[in-house]
């Protein structure tokens, strides 16, 4: 039957949208825009990787944020096979281009950017072309991770950074797009905050309401959703650890900072501050995964 006679489909293709709309309009909202322009760390808005030791209440939290931001790019980099200039790669959920730039500068391969959010993508826009690197760093309009609009059998390497999460309940889905745009031996490699395969979901609540779902993916389901889309995994490093100690240097600078941040509400900060309280809390329970 076509997909408008077909209930499943028609609940499956609401739901996509939805979900495509809550990623959207939190990532456009003025606050959310402005405070990881000022607070997150610049092009690169993912977990970092620390030194174990790593002070939150140190003067140049700022700089340690951005210096772990970019090496868990680094590092997720140095996991794939030798990239080249002729090589294709995908990054889903590009936000502002850091891990793009990073990689067309590593390598020089073409990197096409997948992301919802028109003002993330028009940020990502500007830098590309004043670094003169639009015509290798590709930021195709907003597009989901649902339907890249990519062809098939097309690249060497998808790549994605804490943001499949934001797939809500479709997060096979995006697993899904990943594996059908890959070529045959191409890799998928990616982060995501999950929760711990023997989290207690009641004690989550704080982190749902915080990421505006219902629920996480975890290791076990990532590896089932892989393996159902004809991947085979190959790897996975838990990293844990760093979710606490980004988020404590995260909360740190933002108390440091709130009274002369601009252009977000008093609300949106209080409301973050308790959710970063909610993912550190989470963590040291063991009730997250990264």
């Amino acid at each position: 039957p076509s997909s408008n006679n077909n209930p499943l489909l028609i609940a499956m293709s609401n739901n996509i949208q939805t979900l495509n709309n809550v990623a959207q309009s939190y990532y456009d909202s003025d606050d959310a825009f402005n405070f990881y322009q000022q607070v997150w760390g610049g092009s690169f808005i993912h977990v970092g990787i620390y030194e174990p030791k790593t002070n939150p209440n140190d003067d140049d939290i700022l700089e340690a944020i951005k210096k772990a931001s970019h090496e868990s790019s680094i590092h997720l980099f140095n996991l794939s096979k030798p990239l080249s200039t002729s090589s294709m790669v995908m990054d889903m959920g590009s936000g502002y281009g850091g891990n793009a730039r990073l990689c067309h500068s590593l390598f020089g391969s073409m990197v096409v950017c997948i992301d919802l959010s028109r003002k993330e993508n028009a940020v990502n826009i500007s830098l590309n072309e004043s670094l003169g690197v639009s015509d290798r760093v590709v930021v195709p309009g907003e597009r989901s991770f649902f339907d890249t609009k990519e062809p098939d059998s097309s690249f060497d390497l998808v790549v994605s950074m804490d943001s499949f999460l934001h797939a809500g309940s479709q997060r096979s889905l995006a697993v899904r797009e990943a594996a059908r745009v890959l070529k045959k031996g191409g890799q998928l490699i990616f982060t995501d905050i999950m929760q711990s395969d023997n989290a207690d979901v009641n004690e989550l609540s704080g982190v749902y309401k915080r990421i505006h779902l219902e629920d996480m993916g975890s290791p076990l389901r990532y590896k089932q959703w892989a393996e159902e889309s004809g991947l085979k995994l190959l790897e996975f490093e838990d990293k844990t650890q760093n979710i606490g100690i980004h988020y404590s240097c995260i909360k740190s600078l933002l108390e440091k900072r709130k009274d002369s941040l601009t252009n977000i509400s008093s609300s949106y900060i209080e409301n973050m501050i308790v959710g970063l309280d909610a993912w550190i809390d989470g963590t040291s329970k063991n009730n997250l995964a990264w």
